[in-house]
């Protein structure tokens, strides 16, 4: 019988006051901040409110900083966005957490974890399954796309130029990643990427996460879009 173990896909966390934890990544967003509405938070002053978000487009893991305050770094190195490997080593403030991908552990040396004491398994948030019962979407009212509406039925959706992007910016000088939307509970998040890009919901510049609601206005590298939740949309 295959041994499925081995596919987890997880972070171990060590946190500066020793302790550790482990996180199975069995959803496709994730957020990492001070506040308590993240999927994982950690009290820390050092971390931001909303520090940064790993998300997983089709089979592969990026974490992406959220505009923190101190930054985040993978091997020691600052990063905007990043495609994780495992074994990489991210730090948030004056925390470890070492990114470890079981589809990838019989090539990538393993890491040592003897010293990790206190280790348990977090759940609530990250291990609860979004189910969009009422996928919401996304209309197009200025800019160049390839399409006109969008149904955003992915825990991720992604809206930039590059080749997996969910809304494709075909703009000459479209960027690559503008923003990212995310999906949990049912409920829909827009945030810009480290890109320099402008990101605007109803004309307010958004900094880390904005939820949405019925009728919001979005604006990012010249393109407008309108937020409906299903349940608003005309039949």
């Amino acid at each position: 019988m295959q041994d499925t173990t081995t596919q987890r896909v997880t972070l171990l966390i060590k946190l500066h006051d020793k302790s550790s934890q482990e996180l199975e990544l069995a959803s496709d967003s994730y957020t990492i901040g001070r506040k308590s509405d993240n999927d994982l938070a950690i009290e820390d002053p050092a971390v931001s409110a909303h520090h940064a978000r790993i998300t997983k487009i089709q089979a592969v893991y990026f974490i992406e900083d959220l505009k923190s305050t101190n930054g985040t770094f993978v091997n020691d190195k600052r990063i905007d966005r990043h495609q994780l490997r495992d074994t990489d080593i991210v730090t948030i403030g004056r925390h470890r957490i070492i990114f470890r991908d079981g589809s990838a552990a019989a090539i990538a040396p393993a890491v040592a974890t003897a010293d990790l004491d206190k280790t348990m398994v977090l759940t609530g948030q990250a291990a609860r399954t979004d189910v969009a019962t009422s996928p919401a979407s996304l209309r197009v009212l200025s800019g160049k796309t390839d399409q006109q509406e969008y149904l955003l039925i992915k825990q991720v959706t992604a809206i930039g130029s590059h080749a997996q992007a969910t809304i494709k910016l075909t703009g000459w000088f479209a960027p690559s990643t503008a923003a990212m939307l995310t999906r949990r509970h049912n409920t829909y998040y827009v945030s810009p990427a480290r890109n320099g890009k402008k990101l605007l919901v109803n004309g307010q510049e958004v900094e880390g996460e904005k939820e949405l609601k019925d009728k919001d206005r979005i604006e990012v590298a010249g393109t407008t879009m309108l937020f409906r939740t299903k349940s608003e949309r005309k039949a």
